[in-house]
């Protein structure tokens, strides 16, 4: 039967290239039991949002004219959330021992994250995932400016003494992705996120006022993290890849192997099918590769990435009508998302 382990940001070895992403489902060590008997890869741990704790340390210390206490208090919220952190790490490692445990910043600055790192290394954390979701709205900065504070951060954090990987989990709104992606593997990124998932704002139009829009992904979001990891794979070979938002199915795990990725992260999925989702997944890999004739993942990645195949172009589409303007008018057949011309 084929060997559907892989490998991912370099030093984790992962018995399936599912992960269970970042949600309030990765916050309990007994949930990540469920997960793990089910055959999950890896998990990543409810994030660590440090613009909230920038703000509870705010509020606490209001407008003291005592510097130094400021400095202690805003130490303190960061130390207790961090606390929290690591006995969850410790309880997941305890109660799954074999499972890979990612731990999760939503960070936009390296400040005392750095230190913390060593932390979590020390609680059992194999590695570091950095959620940078950021939208840049200051009309003074230069072109750029995001970027270059990106690849900052990860060089910071990156040279620390913790001795685990550091994973870039990012948005798509930035000007050149191959680019940047390569720029934070020299600052020392071992693995990338394609994408994270942002807040969703909507309208009410009967009251006239700001909603939340939907908080589950849809199947759709799937293709964006595709068409880059596809990019990616070829033009920076070294960087390890996953893939986030809208994975729900066992072919969504072969789609992305076959793009380049080393891993899936799901989430909605598990929120809405459970850990039957692991499993199912797992075992539609595994007869998939048995069909094909591939005996382990290796085999398999990025052979569909942008750099082996003929129509490489066909990931670089920005237009809709650009693309349909070129077949006529004849029946097309649709499957999962491409499209295929009948024979001449």
């Amino acid at each position: 039967m084929a060997d559907i382990k892989t490998i991912y940001a370099e030093k984790l070895e992962l018995r399936s290239p599912i992960i269970a992403a970042s949600s309030g489902l990765t916050n309990n060590a007994e949930k990540i039991k469920e997960f793990a008997e089910a055959g999950v890869g890896a998990v990543v741990l409810k994030s660590i949002f440090e613009e909230e704790l920038e703000n509870e340390a705010a509020y606490m210390t209001g407008d003291t004219d005592f510097p130094e206490a400021v400095e202690y208090l805003s130490h303190y919220v960061k130390s207790h959330a961090l606390d929290k952190h690591l006995d969850l790490i410790k309880a997941v490692k305890d109660s799954s021992p074999d499972l890979p445990v990612i731990a999760s910043i939503n960070c936009f600055k390296s400040d005392t994250w750095v230190t913390y790192a060593q932390d979590l290394a020390d609680a059992g954390a194999d590695a570091l995932e950095l959620n940078v979701m950021r939208i840049e709205t200051a009309r003074g900065d230069a072109w750029g400016t995001a970027e270059e504070a990106l690849v900052t951060l990860t060089r910071e954090i990156s040279s620390g003494n913790s001795g685990i990987p550091v994973i870039l989990k990012l948005s798509k709104y930035y000007t050149n992705l191959l680019r940047l992606s390569r720029d934070l593997n020299i600052a020392g990124a071992k693995g990338l996120v394609f994408f994270n998932r942002s807040y969703f704002p909507d309208i009410d139009i009967d009251n006239e006022k700001l909603v939340a829009g939907p908080v589950f992904s849809s199947a759709q979001d799937f293709s964006d993290g595709l068409r880059y990891a596809a990019l990616v794979h070829g033009a920076v070979p070294a960087l390890s890849l996953c893939l986030s938002s809208g994975a729900r199915t066992g072919a969504d795990l072969v789609k992305g192997l076959l793009a380049g990725a080393d891993a899936v992260q799901y989430c909605t999925a598990l929120y809405k099918g459970g850990a039957r989702v692991i499993s199912e997944a797992n075992e539609f890999l595994a007869h998939w590769m048995d069909k094909h004739g591939y005996r382990t993942t290796k085999e398999m990645r990025g052979k569909l990435s942008a750099s082996r195949v003929d129509n490489a172009t066909f990931y670089q589409r920005s237009q809709f009508m650009r693309h349909f303007s070129s077949f006529d008018d004849r029946p097309t057949e649709t499957f999962g998302g491409n499209i295929h011309r009948e024979q001449e």
